[in-house]
Parts: structure tokens; C-alpha cells; sequence
């Protein structure tokens, strides 16, 4: 990897300012690689800014607001508005996604040289004319990228930075069972070494229990399609990451080797988010249905279509298989 943070070195030395955005919906692997590069670019000594409404943690999952309140180091963050007070040659690095929708905000891709980091599959909606695009689908997660370089540029991150990088590995790992390498586990030794605390680790992945009763509810409310293939479809209106982590936790039963669980994201969009041991492909599946994603690990986002309706959809695709 050499060669690619040589190249991000570069980049960055050719701007003044850096806003640094992950996906929408955040989660702990979005916001942790955001924050390690929100560090690394400060110690180019270049002025950078996280593209988060901090002002409205509470709308966030309680990982995520919880995760700011332990942090003592300074970030400014900056959101629709505030990002237009910023000043000189500036340059947009997207983290954790490559498809314009999943940003909170996707008119910053058309306002800035924009840098994308991911590691999920490739889309056919990846965001176009950038400065860089770089995607490694053999990766765990982006906080294993960030870990990556920030060895590689010699800093030791913050400790409670290093602490959401870790859980962010943790979680998009499924606790170090899914697209897992040796590689993987020495970026989590070696934000071990940064002083990453694993009690604070443990604290930022604690839920409510209203969190865990609602997954509950929907696990009780889970079938098989087929003798090893589990489906939930959720009511109500869900996050991404609440679809995710049915899917995930689908996979922990007995027989089963992959989920999909379907809910509403909006009124008039439905999510469907697709977990697999590795046997299964489910990125095909996703990707016939206009996502994408790891072998084991995909979505799509599908617009005026009933739950019944994608449900079908999929048992339809499944049955093919």
C-alpha cells in the first residue's frame, strides 16, 4: 500500500483546506476513518474539517453521539451552511461510500476536487470526475485503511480515535468473523499500541435497551427462505445500520449462512441489507436489484416499491441461485 499513501501524500500537499465526509446514517467505521483522517491531514499541518451536523448528535445512532461526548480532542466540524465560510484551495475526501446518495449532503462531490476511499464493491452510481478514486474490496472496513496510514506517516492517533477505529473494525467485522485477514488483526494491534481502550471500546458499542428489544422484535419476526438463507423484513421506518445489524445478527443462529432483511428507509424507499458467512454471494443478489457490496456483506436502496413487492423480488432472484 505504499504506493497509494504515497499518493494521498501528494494530494494532500497540494491544498489548503480538507473537508472529510463519511456516509449518511453514520456508523462506528464511517466516523472513526473520518476522524483518522481528520488527524492525518493535521499533522501535514493543513487545516481540515469533518462534515457532520454536531448540533444535532442526538438524531444520530447513540454509538455516534456517545463517541463524541468521550472525545477531548478539538474538531470542527462544518455542515451545509458553515462549509461555505471555508477559505483557499480545498479538497473533498469521501470515506466509507462511493455513491453520491449515501452523503448526507451529495452536492459537495460537484463543489469540490473530490478524493474517495472505500471498500465496499464498486457501483454503477460511484461518483464520477474525481481528483482520485480508490476502492480495495479485500478490505475489512476503511478504519483498517486509516490504520494503515497513519503507521505509514508515523503518528500516533488520539486515543479515543483510535478507540472508534477499532470498534469500527470490530463492528464491520462482525467481532473479527467476517472479512478477516492476519492484516486485520495487526491494524488492531496497532491501534492497541496507539492506546486504543478496549473498556471504551466496549462502552461505544453498548446499545439501549429500546435498541435491543426493537432488533429483538424484528428477529422474532424472521423466517427462512430457504434451509439456510434467513429473511426479516422490519416495520416501521429504519436506519441502514439498524437493517445491518438484523442481518448481522440473523447470522449468529444455527443453519443459517446469509440474511437479508428489507425495511422502510423513507415512506417511498425501501433498504434491503444482505449478510453472508462467505459461502453465499450476496452482492450478486444486490447487485441485480441496483446495489452492490462485499461478497458478504451488500445493500440496495430501492425507490416506490411495496415490502412485499422487493420481498418477492428477492425470493424470486434467490430461487435462481
Amino acid at each position: 500500500m505504499e504506493h497509494l499513501f504515497q499518493k494521498l501524500n501528494n494530494i494532500i500537499n497540494e491544498y489548503d483546506n480538507f473537508i472529510v465526509v463519511g456516509h449518511k446514517d453514520p456508523d462506528l467505521d464511517s466516523l472513526g476513518s473520518s476522524l483518522g483522517l481528520y488527524e492525518i491531514i493535521e499533522s501535514f499541518g493543513k487545516k481540515a474539517y469533518l462534515f457532520l451536523n454536531d448540533k444535532n448528535l442526538e438524531s444520530y445512532n447513540s454509538n455516534i453521539n456517545q463517541s463524541f461526548q468521550k472525545m477531548e480532542k478539538d474538531v470542527v466540524c462544518v455542515n451545509d451552511k458553515s462549509y461555505k465560510k471555508i477559505v483557499g484551495k480545498t479538497l473533498l475526501i469521501v470515506t466509507d461510500t462511493h455513491i453520491p446518495e449515501r452523503l448526507e449532503y451529495p452536492e459537495l462531490v460537484n463543489l469540490f476536487d473530490t478524493v474517495v476511499l472505500d471498500h465496499h464493491i464498486k457501483s454503477k452510481k460511484y461518483i464520477k470526475d474525481t481528483k482520485f478514486l480508490y476502492i480495495d474490496t479485500n478490505l475489512s472496513s476503511m478504519s483498517e485503511l486509516i490504520t494503515y496510514y497513519a503507521e505509514y506517516v508515523n503518528i500516533d492517533l488520539d486515543n479515543v480515535i483510535a478507540t472508534i477505529l477499532l470498534a469500527g473494525i470490530e463492528i464491520d467485522t462482525n467481532g473479527f468473523n467476517l472479512k478477516t485477514t492476519s492484516r486485520t488483526y495487526e491494524a488492531a494491534s496497532t491501534l492497541m499500541e496507539m492506546g486504543a481502550d478496549s473498556i471504551l471500546k466496549q462502552e461505544l458499542l453498548k446499545e439501549s435497551k429500546d435498541e435491543y428489544i426493537k432488533r429483538a422484535n424484528f428477529i422474532r419476526n424472521s423466517f427462512m427462505v430457504t434451509d439456510s438463507i434467513a429473511m426479516c423484513i422490519t416495520n416501521g421506518i429504519s436506519t441502514s445500520l439498524e437493517l445491518a445489524e438484523v442481518a448481522e445478527e440473523l447470522l449468529t443462529f444455527e443453519d443459517v449462512k446469509a440474511s437479508f432483511v428489507i425495511g422502510k428507509l423513507e415512506e417511498n424507499l425501501v433498504g434491503v441489507s444482505a449478510r453472508s458467512l462467505g459461502e453465499i454471494d450476496v452482492s450478486e443478489t444486490m447487485k441485480a436489484m441496483g446495489g452492490g457490496g462485499h461478497s458478504s456483506n451488500a445493500a440496495t436502496q430501492i425507490k416506490d416499491k411495496t415490502l412485499k413487492e422487493v420481498k418477492q423480488e428477492i425470493v424470486d432472484l434467490i430461487t435462481k441461485i
